[in-house]
């Protein structure tokens, strides 16, 4: 049996920004999802994902990597799936099943491993679950762990790769934290509202095109990741909260946030050093930086939203087993 785990990520910085060509940072997190995959010995004629069998409706990801890299006809595997990480949440769920049945159907393949290549796979999955349109952000942070920055150009001596999809180019950077970022959590907030990206992000363009003036908020949010950056691998967590704070500020003028996120926000930053919203907005999750992260969580719940105390760029893609 092989045994195979992936993390989560939040988008930590430049959501929203990254639709208009700028950088996004995000960074993975220790909710995991786990595979668990065998071969069958029965004379099964399809492969089982959780005791059914598999089909691309209800399996997309997985029917699809199946296809890409298993191609013995003869050999029916078995699939368990696992996850801490919720759903629909904006936490890059999805992300990490794609990264996790790459790895581990390539290890069963007996093939190097090769993170870019389990990288541009599960990009691929995602895309393809997706109808064809996928940013490499999630699946690269889930690939390799600790902070990955998008960008459409390539920044400074942390450039991996580049990725292209339907004539769309990205350059994948990636970093770790300094020892300092160690000392903090990031407490995510789920206000159990699923908002959707693709509505956020026409909601965006459309409040742009009527008030041009509003694209001073993103380069704002442009210029915050860069800040960002620095912070992450200076060590400086106060910056760092402080230019969380920033950025949910100018999210909030281009009309991302919503109540519910916004008294999740207010009510963390008490205990914490800097809280935003993360990923698309219209509902989903808020981050807070936390020294003090019981304490956050339990205000995050006071204030109606469930909380999750994660540390932060942990390690991506491992196999954990092979019997």
């Amino acid at each position: 049996m092989l045994k195979v785990s992936a993390p989560g990520k939040c988008i930590l910085l430049g959501e929203h920004a990254v639709v208009y060509g700028h950088p996004a940072l995000a960074v993975s997190i220790d909710m995991r999802l786990e595979l668990k995959i065998s071969k069958l010995t029965t004379t099964s004629k399809f492969h089982m994902i959780n005791g059914k069998e598999i089909n691309r409706k209800h399996h997309p990801h997985i029917f699809d990597a199946l296809q890409e890299i298993w191609s013995s006809k003869s050999q029916m595997l078995n699939i368990n799936v696992s996850s801490e990480i919720p759903t629909s949440a904006g936490l890059g769920s999805s992300a990490a099943l794609s990264v996790a049945i790459a790895m581990g159907l390539n290890s069963l393949k007996d093939k190097k491993e090769d993170l870019e290549k389990i990288s541009t796979i599960a990009h691929k999955l995602e895309a393809s679950a997706q109808g064809g349109l996928a940013s490499p952000m999630d699946t690269s942070t889930s690939t390799h762990g600790g902070c990955v920055l998008l960008a459409n150009k390539k920044l400074g001596d942390n450039w991996l790769y580049s990725r292209t999809l339907n004539d769309k180019k990205w350059e994948i950077h990636s970093f770790d934290l300094h020892q300092n970022m160690k000392n903090a959590s990031i407490v995510i907030g789920y206000t159990g509202i699923n908002g959707s990206t693709a509505q956020m992000v026409k909601n965006v363009k459309e409040k742009l095109d009527n008030n041009p003036e509003l694209i001073q908020d993103i380069e704002a949010i442009n210029a915050l990741t860069a800040l960002g950056v620095n912070a992450i691998e200076n060590g400086d967590l106060e910056a760092l909260g402080a230019v969380m704070n920033l950025n949910h500020n100018h999210l909030q003028n281009l009309g991302v946030s919503c109540k519910e996120l916004d008294e999740l926000v207010e009510v963390a930053r008490e205990t914490s050093l800097g809280a935003k919203l993360t990923g698309a907005g219209g509902g989903g999750c808020m981050i807070a930086l936390s020294q003090n992260p019981k304490q956050t969580a339990r205000d995050i719940e006071l204030a109606g939203g469930r909380s999750y105390i994660c540390k932060f760029g942990v390690e991506g893609v491992k196999i954990k087993d092979f019997e």
